[in-house]
């Protein structure tokens, strides 16, 4: 069977609790698992890869308990964690600095999956008027890091998953708070993974 890792914030991982909505946001990546059960063997990190940094910091032990070099496809993401405002402060990574990061992570990642197919996914939508002052996300900025992370890519030759898009036509129904996503939610974006994975898998 082929091989996919995927590699992403809690928009994939899920989050057990997310804010005083306390529902619970599984993550795409257990719908992934499912819809390919039989087809593809797929891996990711077993915690939540946060801000771009953070990758590149811990991939090699990601990578280390996964049969790297025959991964056939690395479906990343980084942004969500990049673009957050803590206590009204400035986004956690400067648009400059998640510029370069971008281009370690991928080094990094061609690297660690040497016969991978690399696809990058652009950061989902927030709701705005859900999410707290001392932790804010702003749509407008995350369209900004997505329009560098679409440049980079292209220069990379890297294939881009618009999850953005996605997501910024959804219904509020669909997100367990202000940024993860119900199980209905999940399972949209299960459905985009696949799709992008889906060439290599054939």
């Amino acid at each position: 069977m082929k091989n996919i890792f995927l590699v992403g914030d809690s928009i994939r991982f899920g989050a057990p609790n997310p804010s005083k909505y306390n529902n619970i946001s599984p993550g795409y990546e257990i719908f992934v698992k499912e819809k390919l059960a039989g087809i593809a063997n797929v891996y990711g990190p077993n915690e939540n890869c946060r801000f771009a940094q953070f990758t590149l910091r811990f991939l090699q032990k990601w990578a280390a308990v996964v049969p790297a070099e025959e991964i056939d496809v690395v479906h990343w993401n980084n942004g969500l964690w990049d673009v957050l405002r803590l206590f009204d402060d400035e986004p956690l990574t400067p648009l400059e600095f998640y510029e370069n990061l971008l281009r370690r992570v991928y080094k990094r990642i061609r690297f660690l999956f040497p016969n991978a197919k690399v696809v990058f996914a652009l950061s989902t939508a927030v709701i705005e008027e859900r999410e707290f002052p001392e932790f804010l996300r702003y749509n407008r900025e995350i369209e900004q890091y997505n329009q560098v992370a679409c440049k980079v890519m292209e220069e990379l030759g890297v294939e881009v998953n618009d999850l953005y898009s996605i997501t910024s036509a959804f219904d509020h129904s669909l997100y367990a708070d202000a940024v993860h996503f119900n199980d209905k939610g999940s399972k949209v974006l299960a459905d985009a993974v696949i799709k992008a994975c889906l060439p290599e898998l054939n």
